[in-house]
């Protein structure tokens, strides 16, 4: 019986390690809006995940991680307007009175999981920043923008860089709409 009673708090300490392993995503904003209540469509044009890594650009299970985040992102953005006020539309030919066109633009900064497992303290901090981008159809001009850094400086396991993506996605769209 003491036995078990040593062995029960190291066990929860690991256990939360594991669970915490996704790290921390502190996601900021700059909202700029404009009044944006008077339109009705929305274009989702361009979503782009990418990262500046040159270690990413030659690796192809990590291309592909881009691949399937961008498809999240591009989700996310499509569920946001399917349960809004606003239509989602496919093309400004299918338009009917205003359009906002939309633009994500997501960066992945991998970092280094390994370093973020063996030392901690920052090193290997990974991150994503993203800006969402409302344009006016007809204008052109910005009518609502909002930056999202979310960063990963540690966590159990160093980490994942995809929670992070998730998050970061999920409060910027947040941020619009409660803009």
């Amino acid at each position: 019986m003491s036995s078990y009673k040593t062995i029960k708090p190291l066990l929860m300490i690991v256990v939360f390690s594991i669970l915490y392993g996704c790290g921390s995503a502190h996601v900021k904003t700059d909202i700029q809006s404009q009044n944006i209540g008077s339109y009705r469509n929305i274009l989702i044009q361009d979503v782009r995940v990418y990262s500046n890594e040159q270690a990413a650009k030659s690796n192809a299970p990590l291309q592909e991680k881009l691949k399937r985040w961008e498809s999240y992102s591009r989700t996310q953005l499509e569920q946001y307007v399917n349960g809004s006020k606003y239509t989602l539309i496919n093309s400004l030919d299918e338009a009917e009175g205003n359009t906002l066109l939309v633009d994500l633009d997501v960066n992945v900064q991998y970092g280094n999981r390994a370093l973020r497992w063996v030392v901690g303290f920052g090193a290997g901090k990974g991150g994503v920043d993203s800006v969402l981008t409302v344009k006016d159809s007809e204008t052109g001009e910005v009518m609502y923008k909002a930056n999202a850094d979310s960063d990963l400086s540690m966590g159990g396991a160093g980490g994942d860089i995809g929670d992070v993506l998730e998050e970061n996605i999920k409060e910027l769209i947040k941020q619009y709409s409660d803009a």
